[in-house]
């Protein structure tokens, strides 16, 4: 049972790696609460089981055909869980972040 206490909902629009430096992206906007690094966000398996990812980074970035702001979470990660990440297919949905996880 998740017992960790949500901290904030970041809506992915899309996500990608970049394997040379052993990272994964995720862009999109902080719907709720807040986001931090060192802090986790939550990736759903199932109903009742997430993938916790500790943040490495937040940064603001700028689309040149959009007007709004967006925030990109960098996550660090070997190429098993690049690929885990990768084959999720994170995007269109919300995650919760949380300041508890596990690495």
């Amino acid at each position: 049972m998740d017992t960790k206490i949500r901290q904030g909902q970041f809506e992915v629009i899309d996500s990608f790696a970049l394997r040379r430096r052993n990272e994964f992206y995720l862009i999109g906007q902080q719907i709720e609460g807040t986001v931090q690094e060192r802090w986790f966000i939550n990736v759903p398996l199932s109903k009742s089981l997430s993938l916790s990812v500790r943040i490495k980074a937040v940064e603001d970035i700028e689309i040149s055909s959009e007007i709004r702001k967006y925030k990109l979470l960098i996550v660090s990660g070997d190429n098993e869980t690049i690929d885990l990440l990768l084959g999720l297919k994170i995007g269109s949905e919300l995650l919760d972040i949380t300041i508890e996880g596990e690495d």
